[in-house]
């Protein structure tokens, strides 16, 4: 077990992203490291950790100590032996646009935990932004029509893969259609409390109620605001980097300048509430 009274953690920026040194995440944390990690990942939106050798048993056990971990991915298969774990391949996909992991389903992942086996020498970096410093640094009218405002957020093209095949799996669940799902723009944090814009490019497809061209350009003004870098940290990554990021309060975007290099993952991703806001507040 990890023995640890205080945390050794740098952060990378003033608003988000740090570095915490120190644990070995292949051994239980223990309670007491356990919410100090929790408390750091709350503050800071994403935390890295360095030199981890993890096998996808012992990356799975890591998250476990967090929270119910999920399918690794409702519609992408996972890997062979473990359907928690998900292989990130820049050979098949490279996620080189900004996004929140899997907001096209009613209860998106509360985190996702990377765990990157083999990275370029030079470029592969991944960017992170603070979608609730985003919000906080818009001005009080735009703020104020974003409380009131609910997203619809869809995948046609991994619906039309479900369709395909009769269902996916989610959260324990067969389910047999993707529908569209309605999260609000703004989103309450269940434990830190704050507030955060909650919409991103690849899986909000327009606000409820409004025409597509009042929708676009609210949209497009938005995520503009989210990705000024301000906002955001960059990750340099080498083989045996963790980065556990909290998906209700950031976007990530993984640069595709690194050519032919491999750059090869595991992703876990922790099981998530149903969002609330001031437009859909909590049940």
């Amino acid at each position: 077990m990890t023995i640890a009274t205080e945390l050794d953690v740098r952060p990378l920026s003033p608003t988000i992203g740090a570095e915490i040194g120190g644990l070995d995440l292949a051994k239980p944390l223990g309670e007491a490291v356990v919410a100090q990690v929790r408390a750091a990942l709350n503050h800071h939106h994403v935390i890295f950790f360095r030199d981890q050798a993890l096998s996808a048993e012992q990356q799975e056990a890591f998250a476990n100590q967090f929270g119910a971990v999920t399918e690794g991915h409702p519609v992408i298969p996972a890997i062979e032996g473990n359907k928690k774990v998900l292989a990130i391949d820049s050979r098949l996909d490279r996620a080189s646009w900004w996004h929140t992991d899997i907001t096209f389903l009613d209860t998106p992942p509360l985190a996702s935990i990377l765990y990157m086996l083999e990275a370029p020498e030079v470029g592969g970096d991944t960017m992170w932004a603070s979608l609730q410093d985003a919000y906080d640094g818009l001005a009080e009218p735009v703020r104020k029509m974003c409380d009131t405002l609910i997203a619809i957020h869809f995948d046609p093209w991994f619906a039309a893969e479900v369709d395909e095949r009769g269902g996916y799996d989610w959260n324990g669940e067969r389910r047999e259609k993707l529908l569209p799902a309605l999260h609000p723009v703004v989103r309450t944090h269940p434990e830190n409390g704050r507030n955060g814009l909650f919409v991103n490019g690849q899986f909000t497809q327009m606000l409820l109620g409004l025409s597509k061209m009042e929708s676009n350009a609210i949209l497009e003004l938005l995520y503009h605001h989210c990705e000024k870098p301000e906002y955001t940290c960059r990750f340099r990554w080498r083989a045996g980097s963790v980065a556990f990021w909290d998906n209700r309060a950031t976007l990530h975007y993984a640069l595709d300048d690194y050519g032919q290099a491999p750059r090869f993952a595991h992703r876990v991703t922790l099981r998530g509430d149903r969002p609330f806001g001031p437009a859909m507040p909590k049940p």
